[in-house]
């Protein structure tokens, strides 16, 4: 049941936040809503050497809504596009509904034929348009896309630049010049595409640049490097040790295997969203959900792997101390760390915060983070107090240190984050987390699997060995396996060796003799 409400959940924010985030707008205005913003997008930088295929363009169609009301008004709305500077002011009093304060900073600088034509900066669309014709606004039909009621060619030579599309039920009256609210109800239906590049060009410099956000751009190449380096590097090495491994059903082989695949699923998820919305605009961003929950989970199995080698599990004891405990500790940080995701892409302020990184609900998620590396600490320190031994001392400390930087780098990632700009904040974000969750991968591969490693892991006995080696197992009272293992050499020489231990340990010390 709480798995249902949670998908639930995702689900319904995911259809909202698609059409706050698509770059191919359609949907339906009511003027009873007041204010909408409709989404933010990133516009790019203007090459003065082809202006005319680096603009930012923005065109559609808005309508009057016939299917619910007649295809007639006698009173206009507005259809807005404001840079960062002069859509705050009119977000912060959009609580008041007043048309006139909320335009106030506004009209002193945008056009309008009536009432300020020495206005400088096309800002606005009158709508709704007049079906099968162009918006009123729109004086040189030769600009406009064909099949299009508007364009807005956007040209920054300086830098790129978020621009704010919002729909606000205000119109400037023609005869007193005086902003009044639209207290009509009037239904609208719109139609709007945001891109980096001319629609009507046949060839496009890069198509994984076209429908993005300049916020957004290199995103599909950096996922599908990752998912290169996973099928190269990680999967092959994956696939030699499932053969070369018997007792699969141990908790840290387990964990090893577990959150390398969710890792890859997550990557492939978003990569999936990012491809399709390349071609449509729109994507399906259930996927990027779906796909950093089970990021999320793959890396909270990593850190319960982590407490199983700090607990000195088959490294300097055989019994996993306080095991329950542990794994019920594992489950409460998922929950925890999943219910703080979701609630962070329901609060998330599509002006203040441009991602979830950097909300409240992310930073709860670090301070659990914390405080699972406190506990890992305590742990390790145990396991450290009741080792004798100096090399293996040694490796704990090395394990240590390597763990510590990767608990705390999620916290100094957003903290240096917050000084760089937000046209590249989330691809850097981004880029980094799934750099230190593939060299995770690695050095945890390397850990378990190296031939210096301490941790006995069970291992199969290959099918020559098997001729080579006679095991004869009998059990003492204390529960414990008396091995007789008769090892044959090529010169016929035999040793009678008598181990005492785990069956699994007896197992593995057989192999590492044969």
């Amino acid at each position: 049941m709480l798995i249902r409400l949670i998908f639930s959940i995702i689900l319904i924010f995911s259809l909202i936040q698609s059409f706050i985030s698509a770059l191919h707008l359609h949907g339906h205005y009511s003027t009873k809503e007041f204010f909408r913003l409709l989404t933010k997008f990133g516009i790019q930088k203007t090459d003065q050497h082809r202006p005319d295929d680096t603009f930012g363009y923005i065109y559609g169609n808005i309508t009057l809504d016939c299917q619910t009301k007649n295809c007639s008004s006698s009173k206009n709305l507005l259809f807005l596009i404001l840079d960062y500077d002069y859509f705050v002011p009119l977000y912060k009093k959009q609580r008041t509904q007043s048309c006139s304060d909320m335009m106030a900073q506004i009209q002193t600088i945008a056009f309008h034929r009536q009432c300020h034509d020495t206005g400088t900066e096309d800002f606005w669309r009158h709508i709704p348009c007049e079906q099968g014709k162009l918006c009123a606004d729109e004086d040189q039909p030769n600009n406009v896309i064909h099949d299009q009621q508007f364009t807005f060619k956007i040209r920054d030579i300086n830098q790129p630049r978020f621009w704010y599309l919002s729909l606000i039920s205000c119109y400037w009256n023609q005869t007193t010049c005086i902003w009044e609210k639209v207290d009509d109800d009037i239904q609208i239906e719109y139609d709007i595409w945001i891109v980096n590049g001319n629609p009507d060009t046949k060839s496009r410099d890069n198509r994984f640049e076209y429908h993005f956000s300049y916020d957004m751009h290199d995103l599909v190449e950096v996922y599908f490097v990752c998912i290169l380096l996973y099928l190269f590097i990680p999967l092959p090495f994956v696939l030699i040790k499932i053969r070369s491994l018997t007792y699969l059903k141990h908790p840290i082989l387990i964990s090893y295997f577990l959150f390398q695949l969710l890792f890859f699923i997550g990557n492939i998820l978003n990569l999936m969203h990012y491809f399709i919305f390349a071609y449509n605009g729109i994507g399906i961003y259930i996927l990027v959900h779906i796909g950093n929950l089970i990021t999320i989970i793959g890396e909270s199995i990593l850190i319960l792997l982590l407490l199983f080698i700090a607990k000195g599990w088959l490294i300097n004891t055989t019994v996993l101390r306080q095991g329950k405990k542990t794994v019920i500790l594992f489950i409460l940080y998922t929950i925890a760390c999943c219910s703080c995701y979701i609630l962070s892409i329901i609060t998330t302020n599509p002006v203040i915060d441009s991602n979830h990184y950097q909300t409240f609900a992310n930073y709860f998620s670090l301070l659990f983070r914390c405080f699972v590396m406190f506990l890992f600490v305590f742990e390790l320190k145990e396991t450290t107090q009741e080792e004798k031994n100096f090399e293996r001392l040694q490796f704990f400390h090395h394990f240590g240190a390597c763990c510590m930087v990767w608990f705390i780098y999620p916290t100094a990632l957003i903290f240096i984050m917050s000084f760089v700009t937000e046209l590249y904040r989330v691809k850097l974000i981004i880029s980094v987390v799934i750099l230190v969750n593939f060299l995770s991968i690695l050095i945890i591969s390397y850990i378990l699997f190296s031939p210096k490693t301490f941790i006995n892991l069970p291992k199969i006995t290959s099918i020559k060995n098997e001729d080579r080696i006679l095991n004869k197992t009998t059990t003492d009272t204390n529960g414990y396996h008396k091995s007789s293992i008769t090892e044959h050499d090529e010169d016929d020489d035999e040793d009678d060796i008598e181990v005492y231990g785990p069956s699994h340990l007896l197992l593995n010390t057989s192999n590492q003799r044969s």
